[in-house]
């Protein structure tokens, strides 16, 4: 029973780290920046930027031109040491190598606000 427990918890660790890490072999590749969000279920602020925010064309060309998206949950998933927020959502702009953290925005902007901060950090 043990042995199944501790080979659960492998996978998942190594199953987040090549989630993650292919976020950042793929930010590196296509020069691009690493936007983070951290959410978990039942998230209803989470929820709230899906639905009005994130879903948006505007908002979903401005990331895929400029940024590499990942989410992450913070209660199914390693997250890494340096997010330190356990807030949801939290979004976290990085550089592509994932380490050096730009920006840190919790909670849920506007879709104006959410725009000018995707414009301001890619600069």
């Amino acid at each position: 029973y043990m042995k199944k427990i501790m080979l659960c918890v492998f996978l998942s660790i190594s199953l987040w780290a090549s989630s993650f890490e292919e976020a950042i072999l793929k930010a590196k590749g296509e020069h691009k920046l690493l936007l983070v969000e951290l959410e978990m279920e039942s998230c209803p602020y989470c929820e709230k930027m899906d639905k009005f925010v994130l879903s948006k064309d505007d908002v979903k060309k401005l990331i895929e031109e400029h940024y590499v998206f990942i989410k992450l949950d913070i209660n199914k998933e390693v997250i890494p040491e340096h997010l330190t927020s356990r807030m949801t959502p939290t979004f976290y702009f990085l550089s592509s190598d994932g380490e050096n953290i730009i920006e840190e925005i919790k909670g849920a902007p506007s879709k104006s606000d959410f725009i000018n901060y995707l414009n301001k950090v890619k600069e």
